[in-house]
């Protein structure tokens, strides 16, 4: 009889094709099967918290895709993106028009540009009040939140935000009998706080005497009209069709007397990336610039910003290293680029290959273009990499695998790993849709997947937790968005469900899992949850859910009922209710193995589970097909409902011997479970060494 123990989970579910390598550092923290729970960085296991219900989509017959809309930690959206539509999402309730407004109680909503059917393929990059949004095959827009109510959506415009002094003209002071030329001038604006500048003004031209007869009694005297939002005026003359500089106003009027123009400080020539339909496919910002990249006519084409500034392109001759830049990757397979991440370095993630971009100085300078070295050739998918700390995690060009990418002291390059390799079986013949991650207080990425289930994987790279789990529901997932909300990031997840026999979209929100006693928990999906001051026997409201069978908890007890018009009748009067789809967490442990016991029978005479912040009556424990038992231990909550246990808990599962034991635990419940250790004890069958012969 031997007592085996496994503390920790972190390697989460693994492939079938693990199950003989109980050599392998992941067997003995690794499961078999891990369905609605998550692996904690602790190395427990818990069972996931529920999805509240917010709102059904505007249109439930058509794909619906969410992205986060973030200010700050404390302004946080989600975006509800549909067929030509954006409506938005916050604190877990759909937007909509205050009382006293001519559209009170609709759904703010704005009108776009896009179909659904490419709604997958949009990337999006975030500075302040201002969501920048790609796709190749409409203009470049930028969704402005004005307000609460007030939203926006607007093409990219390609000109410094300050516009060019008008009425710009030129008059000569003095003889101009002979010994004369055209002399021509341009003024641009300077913006106040940014000093962003503006384009040149049009030309303004006036004959004066060749600059060898000047005297000091001539000068040139150049006037403009004022421009709203300027502090200064730069003013350029024209040597031979280049305008340098020749000095700086606050008025509206200059003087030059015999100024020597500033060859190296030219007047900016205005530049449009993007004209003639040449949108860009992906942006983002880096060392305060803003960045597109894969242009429809040149998809392996970087264009960045002036330093400082959003949407002005134009440059210098020659360049200062404040002007914009334009980079072409150059490599053997014409490779889009597909995402744009700023960590130390910036990272291009094309279909082909990774690459590492930076000036020699670390800077990103026009006058000194940044190097381009590639740092591995995988490829990347259009999914949008997610950073967590300083890795960025990213899935592989086929749509399959997920890896992750980060900084390496030792070879002063970017690596990574695969992080599915252990996990395999979980993306077998499908691909990952949508991507999010959430940074506290799990640690957790989810991937939907093409079939509609959530792969999820727990990741700490410091800690080495790497441990995938999968959830499903009653439906299927179609997208995920990531959002902070007061002290967690919250999960959103857009779900398809059929409801009474119609197809529905429903925007959920993943409820907290903090929680200190059972009556407070969400275990649910679609689910929604009242507190009311005096007991109630009927909760109404359910219409989402109508015909539905439906988990309840009510003031800590669980049971089940069916929906019928829009409402459910308790079992017992009760003042704090949850209602919503039931899901069954799953854990099953890896075969329980020795040193040298493969083939070897064994049965489980016992186990001992420890839990934390549990309710030990209601989760239930069994070997490998054989009969299940409640656990059970002190049992406090037939006295307090609201009771969660921490401890140990011993079982003694009904079994046979068999070559590949392992104990099965479910909570099909609405009830937290939270495992830390499961020890099993161990009888082996005594090896036959008989020979058998003719």
């Amino acid at each position: 009889m031997t007592r085996l123990t496994q503390k920790s989970f972190t390697g989460g579910e693994l492939s079938p094709s693990l199950y003989a390598r109980n050599d392998l550092a992941k067997y003995s923290n690794g499961l078999k099967k891990l369905l609605n729970g998550f692996v904690r960085a602790e190395g427990c296991v818990s069972n996931r918290a529920g999805l509240e219900y917010v709102c059904e989509v505007k249109d439930s017959s058509k794909p619906t895709r969410i992205i986060p809309f973030a200010f700050n930690t404390e302004q946080t959206y989600v975006i509800e993106l549909g067929d030509k539509y954006a409506r938005y999402v916050k604190d877990g309730g759909q937007i909509v028009y205050p009382a006293g407004d001519p559209h009170e109680g609709e759904a703010v909503e704005t009108v776009t540009p896009y179909n659904y059917t490419d709604l997958f393929m949009l990337k999006y990059g975030q500075n302040a009040d201002v969501l920048t949004i790609c796709h190749k095959n409409y203009v470049a827009k930028e969704l402005s939140r004005s307000s609460h109510y007030s939203w926006s959506l607007s093409s990219v415009t390609s000109s410094p935000q300050i516009t060019p002094p008008q009425s710009v003209s030129a008059a000569w002071t003095g003889s101009t009998s002979s010994n004369t030329r055209t002399y021509k001038y341009v003024v641009t604006a300077v913006m106040e706080e940014t000093y962003e500048e503006s384009e040149r003004s049009q030309e303004a031209s006036a004959v004066g005497h060749l600059e060898s007869y000047w005297t000091t009694a001539e000068y040139m005297t150049i006037s403009w009209a004022a421009v709203t939002g300027a502090a200064e005026y730069n003013i350029y003359r024209s040597v031979n069709g280049v305008f340098g500089y020749i000095g700086t106003a606050v008025g509206t009027s200059f003087t030059d007397d015999k100024i020597e123009p500033d060859l190296k400080a030219t007047a900016p020539i205005a530049r449009d990336p993007f004209e003639n339909g040449n949108n860009p496919s992906c942006v983002n910002y880096f060392q305060q610039r803003k960045l597109f990249g894969c242009l429809k006519n040149a998809p392996q084409t970087l264009v960045t910003s002036q330093t400082g500034t959003d949407n002005n392109f134009n440059i210098s001759r020659p360049l200062n290293a404040s002007d914009s830049i334009n980079i072409r990757l150059s490599e053997r397979e014409v490779n889009e680029i597909r995402h744009l991440i700023g960590l130390n370095d910036l990272i291009v993630f094309t279909s082909g290959a990774e690459w590492k971009l930076n000036g020699s100085d670390g800077t990103f300078s026009a006058a000194s273009p940044p190097l381009c070295v590639p740092q591995s050739y995988y490829g990347c998918s259009h999914i949008q990499p997610c950073v967590s700390g300083n890795m960025v995690l990213f899935v592989q060009a086929g749509g399959s695998v997920v890896r992750d990418l980060g900084y390496e002291y030792v070879s002063d390059s970017y690596n990574g790993d695969e992080l599915t390799i252990f996990a395999s079986h979980l993306f077998e013949n499908k691909q990952v849709v949508d991507m999010a991650y959430s940074k506290e207080p799990y640690r957790i990425l989810w991937c939907v997947m093409s079939d509609g289930t959530l792969n999820a994987l727990t990741y700490n790279k410091k800690q080495e937790v790497a441990g995938w789990h999968k959830h499903t529901t009653d439906g299927e997932f179609e997208s995920v968005a990531v959002i902070r909300e007061g002290f967690e990031d919250v999960a959103y997840f857009v779900v398809k469900r059929t409801i009474n026999g119609q197809t529905k979209r429903f925007i959920e929100r993943m409820h907290s899992r903090l929680i200190d006693n059972a009556e407070d928990g969400f275990f649910v999906d679609c689910g929604l949850k009242g507190e009311f001051q005096t007991e109630v026997t009927t909760i109404s409201g359910l219409s989402h859910l109508e015909g539905k069978e439906v988990s309840i908890l009510a003031d800590g007890g669980a049971y089940k009922a069916t929906v019928k018009n829009g409402a459910v009748k308790l079992q017992d009067p009760a003042k704090k209710i949850v209602v919503g789809l039931p899901y069954t967490f799953e854990l099953e442990t890896l075969n329980i193995e020795g040193e040298n016991t493969h083939g070897l029978k064994k049965i489980i005479t016992a186990a001992n589970i420890k839990v934390e912040k549990s309710r030990e009556d209601f989760f239930v424990v069994g070997d490998d097909g054989t009969e299940t038992q409640n656990a059970r231990s002190v049992n406090n909550s037939v006295n307090d409902a609201g009771w969660l246990f921490s401890g140990d808990i011993t079982v003694y599962p009904t079994a046979n011997y068999k070559e590949d034991a392992s104990i099965k635990i479910k909570q099909p419940y609405p009830l937290p479970l939270t495992i830390t250790s499961i020890s099993a004890v161990v009888t082996i069958e005594d090896e036959d060494t008989d020979v058998q012969s003719e």
